[in-house]
């Protein structure tokens, strides 16, 4: 009997380790599960942070209309192109379809914030003339940035 109860604790030991082997490996796992849970938590609280503050960015540069013009009439066939947003505009050329003066200056290398050009312009009889002004600039004085346009309504 004494065999008997020795090979059940055996068995029992036996059991006992293996059990103990398996616990401490499923605690190695749910330790690996809840590091990578952290790290992926982390990374998260990163990118919305890095969202936000590009969301932020968006919004500031919106807000700032750093070039924008407006063609106003002021007298007879004068007209004043006003670039009454916040930066200067670069490069600008000044499309007026055939309704300028041929003396026209329609070029310029910086067209700074709240200045203005004024343009004749006027319309014939033949009908063929165009009845806006096209206005291309650039962001940077360098003018390696795309290009921008506005249509603005003329006579």
């Amino acid at each position: 009997m004494t065999v008997a109860a020795f090979v059940i604790s055996c068995f029992g030991l036996l059991v006992a380790c293996v059990a103990a082997w398996y616990g401490r490996g499923q605690k190695r796992a749910a330790e690996r599960s809840a590091e990578e849970a952290k790290r992926s938590a982390d990374a998260a609280v990163a990118l919305a942070e890095v969202d936000a503050a590009r969301r932020a960015e968006e919004v500031a540069e919106s807000e700032r209309k750093r070039v924008r013009f407006v063609l106003e009439h002021h007298d007879g066939d004068v007209y004043l192109l006003q670039n009454v947003g916040t930066d200067s505009a670069y490069g600008v050329h000044i499309d007026t379809g055939g309704m300028g003066d041929q003396d026209e200056v329609v070029d310029f290398d910086e067209f700074q914030a709240d200045s203005e050009h004024r343009l004749f312009l006027a319309v014939t009889f033949d009908g063929g003339q165009a009845d806006h002004v096209v206005v291309t600039w650039h962001h940077t004085e360098d003018r390696s940035d795309k290009p921008r346009s506005v249509k603005l309504l003329g006579p």
